[in-house]
């Protein structure tokens, strides 16, 4: 999902609110797909197919969000020929993206074979943590405007490709000096097989997720409007998990949803998880913030960077947007763990996450029942995966679990944030495999999952996936 708290005017624009959001989707979705059309200057002639395109990152552990308008994205063919798929401005925040990938278009890109791709961009908007712990709103420069990636090999494109996936490093994209953050970003672009196998309930998620706006149901499918970008339809079967509703029928234009997916054969979203946004009470509607704790006042309220927003409250934050929310809680307040996290039995310790245990450094979705302005209230509370990165220093067994120490990467936000300099890390067979090479001592990875706060400085994680490589520059 890609909403950045300093949400510009342009965003302000395409988001509105929900009856807006809904009202333009469902002229768009009615009676025809929602696939990108090539641009109109396409100088290919082969036949088209629909391609869906992801959307990951491999951030620098030091920001806490950071936003970038993608303008266009270029095909070239063997031949110099050229063809558009991405052809209307899409604004993506980048930092819940580290070890998830989430869909940014589907394309219709002709059958051809490709050797590079150009990726236009503007207004970038970051927010990091200082070396002291405090989020530090930056204005930053934009270096260059545009990025070439030559593939190390050539793409195909045809009926048997399943995705491509946009990876934007931001770990080599943004510098940040004394009060200068400069931004020159960096690509890679890569074809993304299918998934061999339909991950069971068990999964603590698939490493592919999105959140979004119901538009609409019709049998096994559901479209969805993310916070920017088109709309993108998944469909689902009798394994899909659902929670928080009993049938997809049941779900109404509106509703907010969170789905973990996976890409099938043909470039078919197979929805694995459909979680339902609990509704705040009095009939309100659904005002969603997610991101990173920076500071917490037992038992009143927290301070939150806001990567993701959703609602119509949160949406007109004005242009010089806020990017640090307050968020008061009461005895009202419901405190609870993802539902997406379905495997947390076996654990040498007893998850838990309330108002007595939140700490900086963890990230949150708040539910609330009321936006004004940089304050919010809170009617639930949610512990939700988010990525570290560092170094394997070591590795043992704990029952039914693999545990790892990382040592967190130098400039890590949430060590910043916390204090602590290590995470123990617990990965089992609910744990998705992204990395391609075994996790052994010394080993530079990153895994995403839920962080516990166990008291006395120490965290614990509980893995939804590793994905592979390292983070930082």
């Amino acid at each position: 999902m890609n909403l950045r708290t300093t949400l510009r005017t342009t965003e302000v624009t395409r988001f509105l609110t929900f009856a807006a959001g809904l009202s333009l989707a469902a002229s768009l979705i009615a009676g025809c797909s929602n696939a990108i059309s090539p641009d109109a200057g396409s100088n290919i002639a082969s036949a088209a197919v629909d391609v869906p395109v992801l959307i990951t990152d491999a951030p620098s552990d030091q920001l806490a969000s950071f936003s970038l308008t993608l303008n266009t994205i270029v095909l070239t063919d063997s031949a110099g020929k050229t063809v558009s798929i991405l052809t209307t401005p899409t604004t993506v925040e980048i930092c819940h993206l580290n070890g998830v990938q989430a869909p940014l278009i589907t394309a219709k890109i002709p059958q051809d074979t490709y050797v590079s791709a150009t990726i236009t961009f503007s207004n970038p908007q970051i927010t990091y943590i200082s070396s002291a712990g405090q989020p530090v709103v930056a204005t930053p420069v934009l270096a260059t405007t545009s990025y070439t990636i030559t593939f190390p090999s050539a793409i195909t494109i045809g009926n048997t490709l399943t995705s491509l996936l946009v990876d934007l490093l931001a770990g080599q994209s943004v510098a940040i000096s004394g009060t200068t953050v400069t931004v020159t970003p960096v690509f890679s672009l890569k074809p993304v097989p299918p998934a061999t196998a339909v991950p069971p309930m068990g999964k603590n998620g698939t490493g592919m997720e999105q959140m979004g706006t119901v538009v609409s149901v019709s049998g096994t499918t559901l479209v969805v409007q993310p916070g920017s970008g088109p709309n993108f339809t998944l469909t689902t079967n009798s394994s899909t998990l659902l929670q928080g509703f009993t049938a997809l029928s049941g779900l109404t234009a509106g509703e907010l949803v969170e789905v973990d997916f996976t890409v099938q054969t043909g470039g078919v979203l197979l929805a694995s998880r459909i979680e339902l946004e609990p509704a705040p009470p009095g009939g309100q509607p659904v005002n969603l913030l997610r991101g990173p704790v920076t500071a917490v006042t037992p038992g009143t309220s927290f301070k939150m960077v806001l990567m993701q927003g959703l609602g119509p409250s949160v949406m007109p934050v004005a242009s010089s947007a806020v990017s640090v929310f307050t968020v008061t809680t009461n005895t009202s307040t419901v405190w609870a763990i993802t539902p997406q996290f379905v495997s947390l039995s076996g654990l040498p310790f007893t998850p838990s996450f309330s108002p007595t245990n939140v700490t900086a450094g963890q990230t949150v979705g708040v539910v609330a029942s009321s936006v004004s302005g940089a304050t919010a209230v809170a009617a639930n509370v949610y512990l939700i995966p988010q990525t570290v990165g560092g170094t394997i220093t070591a590795k043992s067994t704990s029952g039914s679990y693999t545990v790892y120490t990382l040592t967190l990467a130098s400039g890590s936000a949430f060590a910043s944030l916390s204090g602590a300099s290590t995470i123990t890390v617990y990965t089992s067979s609910a744990t998705v495999p992204m990395a391609t090479t075994p996790i052994a001592v010394t080993s530079t990875i990153r895994f995403n999952g839920l962080i516990f706060n166990l008291g006395g400085g120490k965290f614990a994680m509980v893995a939804g996936c590793s994905p592979d490589g390292a983070p930082g520059p």
